[in-house]
């Protein structure tokens, strides 16, 4: 396997296997008749989100290396935009898993604050997803 295939397996790989383990683990809350088996995905996948948007915080060490230079490329500007921003996205998905959480234990958190919890994971996941491939293509792998 050739540098390019890898990286393209390693991240569809980081894409899709927090949705497949998901998937894998609602058959067996389905099978199993284990209550209230659609509560914890949602919870799953906001907290594979935040664990993609830590991951893009880090700044590269050729950018970190041209920080005090007066000239940055686009890219390298990119790269520190996507940083910061993955600083604020994880925060926010942090509040996301904690409000998915509490709500999956009581219907009373639900009620203050009404959230789509598939629809409102599924889009932080692609936003998470979105925001880790611009990185990617940012810090020009």
């Amino acid at each position: 396997m050739r540098g390019r295939e890898f990286q393209w397996m390693s991240r569809l790989l980081l894409i899709s296997l927090p949705v497949f383990m998901g998937a894998v683990e609602h058959m067996l809350r389905v099978a199993l008749h284990q209550p209230d088996h659609a509560a914890f995905f949602p919870i799953s996948l906001a907290a594979a989100g935040v664990s993609l948007d830590v991951a893009v915080t880090v700044v590269p060490r050729a950018i970190r290396r041209g920080l005090f230079e007066s000239y940055l490329s686009t890219r390298q500007h990119q790269a520190i935009f996507i940083a910061k921003l993955g600083v604020f996205a994880s925060l926010g998905g942090t509040l996301l898993w904690l409000y998915l959480l509490m709500a999956s234990f009581s219907n009373e958190v639900s009620a203050i604050l009404p959230l789509h919890p598939y629809r409102d994971a599924v889009l932080y996941y692609l936003f998470s997803s979105l925001v880790t491939e611009w990185n990617t293509w940012a810090n020009g792998s």
